[in-house]
Order: structure tokens, then sequence, then C-alpha cells
């Protein structure tokens, strides 16, 4: 059992809460893979990954690529080879990331990927988020997101799951609102990205929130919230449903 450092009541200063028996969560590559979901299904993206898929993932971005990659440090990708070589380059340790690939009924149209992996600290951050025109607003895109919270908080044991975006990318703002995250600073001039100066936009879910968010995840994905041509007949109310959005001010 971790031993917690005894502090004198007497002390006149704030100090956190104690954490009873934390141990280190752990890494993504520990568990069982692949995430299988209703809708879609995440596989390891690397090296090791067929051609087919990349090909795949390569064509996908294709059409939307001059703004798909507008945000990012990455892409757009000239050749499957370039890609292949960004893949490569998330394997390195010293990236700290685990890519996934999204795929829809056997076709991948998208990943995502865990980076800022702190298992010491039980934080981690869902990123690299590029959903192909295929794959936005569809049950299977946030079904991708709830794959990778769920995974997180409940069999990998972490506290806080983290959400960084280009403070002017309003989309991913937008979606991390939707997923529930709860926004928490801008860090201004950040990076310099593409060589232009970057804003990062912070937000972030943590464990006892999780316990809220979750069911409302299972409920708008649950197949009779949808018609018979794939429209939501309620929306995703993870925004107000997360404690944490009555608490702001």
């Amino acid at each position: 059992m971790t031993q917690v450092p005894s502090v004198a009541e007497s002390i006149d200063q704030p100090i956190g809460e104690i954490v009873p028996n934390w141990t280190p969560s752990l890494h993504p590559l520990s568990q069982t893979h692949p995430l299988q979901g209703q809708y879609c299904r995440l596989e390891l993206l690397n090296s090791q990954t067929n051609d087919t898929i990349i090909q795949q993932l390569f064509d996908a971005f294709k059409p939307t690529e001059q703004t798909h990659f507008t945000y990012v440090a990455y892409g757009p990708f000239t050749t499957t080879d370039e890609f292949k070589e960004f893949i490569k380059s998330k394997e390195l340790p010293s990236s700290g990331t685990v890519l996934y690939c999204i795929l829809v009924n056997d076709i991948a149209v998208g990943f995502i990927s865990f980076l800022r992996i702190n298992q010491q600290n039980g934080s981690i951050e869902i990123g690299n988020v590029s959903f192909s025109e295929k794959l936005l607003r569809t049950r299977a895109a946030t079904e991708a997101n709830f794959l990778m919270l769920q995974y997180a908080f409940d069999i990998l044991g972490y506290r806080r799951l983290e959400w960084k975006c280009n403070a002017l990318n309003a989309k991913s703002c937008r979606a991390a609102l939707r997923l529930g995250y709860q926004y928490e600073c801008t860090w201004i001039k950040a990076e310099v990205c593409k060589g232009r100066s970057r804003d990062n936009a912070w937000f972030s879910i943590i464990d006892d929130e999780w316990a809220a968010l979750k069911p409302e995840f299972q409920r708008w994905l649950n197949s009779n919230n949808f018609d018979s041509n794939g429209q939501q007949l309620t929306k995703l109310n993870s925004a107000q449903i997360n404690p944490r959005s009555h608490n702001v001010g």
C-alpha cells in the first residue's frame, strides 16, 4: 500500500485531498485491442498496419486535405509513404502517442490517439482527432470518442482526460463541449505551428464526472435513439449532465 506522508493538522495551509491506495494508471498498449463498438472499431495504427487500411485513410482525407489539416501540426500528406512516415514517427517513445485507426464496416475513415500519457499521475490526452468527411456527424464519430473515454477511465484507471486544440479551431472546441469536456483555460502563444503562432484551448473530463457521463453516451448511442434514416431522435446532453457544468462561476 502506498504510504501517504503525514501532514500536521495544525498548519494553516490548504492542501489537496488524499488519494487512497493510488497506483499508476496502465499504459494503453498494456491491454487487449481492438476496441469494438456497435458502429465502429478502433485498431492500433502503426507500422504493422495493413497497406490497404493506410491507403483507405490516405484516400479518405484527400478531398478535403486543404482545409482538414489547417489547425494541426501534421499534414496534408503528399504520398502514402509520407503518411506512413508520420505514423512511424508516432511509434517513437519520445512521441508519447498511441494511434488508432477508426473503421466503419471494415473501411478506414479516420484516426484518433492517446498522447501526453502520464501514468504516474493518471492523466492522459485524447488528440490527433482526424475524422474524414465519411465519419463526421455520424454515430460512429461519437462512439469512437466514447470508446476512448471508456477505455481510459474504466480499464486503464486514469483520473483525468484532456482535450487540447488550437483555440481558433471552433469546430474542435464545440466538439469537446458536446462530448462533456469542460473548458479550463487557454495557453497564449503555446506553440509555433506551421510557422504561425498557436494558442491552445484546454478542456477536461475527470473520473468523478465520468460516472454521470457514461450512461448519457450509452443512452444516445442506443439504436432506439435513431430513426430509419439514421437521424438522432434526441441530442447528446453530456455538456449539461457533467456535474462541473453546474458549478461554473
